[in-house]
């Protein structure tokens, strides 16, 4: 009798909770930005300058694996509309002579930038700016960006094995 008692109230506890079936509501517009599960990801990982003087990332699509030394020609040329209206902006100085007197060099976990000016000029976020981008995009060797270490050189000086200190 017990066991009838006690399946009777199990079963009405779990048939009834109250909630009734509902058809399909629409509602506004299909998600969008997210890739395909399986698809390739690749993109641009760009660090650009907020106003608290942190840096932040932007991600542009790509059509294959980027390597840091595209990254970094990218973020000469500065955000696009959209980052600018996120309120991103670059402390590196953009200029045509900038792109010309560039050289990026890569090996094992190594990335070397040779600046076309004195690299010891430019501002804490303009230097996580360039080791961010270069250490988060296609390094040789497989390293992770935390152990990607990134040499600063210009207008004869150097700053070396600088890593990145954002997320």
């Amino acid at each position: 009798m017990r066991r009838v008692l006690a399946c009777t109230l199990l079963l009405g506890l779990l048939t009834g909770c109250g909630i009734e079936r509902t058809e399909v509501i629409e509602f506004g517009q299909p998600a969008t930005g997210v890739k395909k599960p399986g698809a390739p990801g690749w993109g641009a990982r760009l660090y650009f300058a907020v106003v608290s003087g942190a840096v932040m990332l932007s991600s542009r699509p790509a059509d294959g694996p980027v390597g840091a030394d595209r990254a970094v020609l990218l973020l000469l040329e500065g955000p696009n509309d959209a980052e600018r209206a996120r309120g991103l902006f670059s402390e590196v100085p953009i200029n045509s002579g900038m792109k010309k007197g560039l050289s990026v060099t890569t090996e094992r976990g190594r990335v070397s930038i040779q600046l076309p000016m004195d690299v010891a000029r430019l501002t804490h976020p303009a230097r996580m700016q360039l080791v961010c981008t270069a250490a988060h995009n296609e390094v040789p060797g497989s390293v992770s960006w935390r152990d990607v270490k990134v040499t600063l050189s210009g207008g004869g000086k150097k700053q070396p094995d600088l890593t990145c200190d954002r997320a």
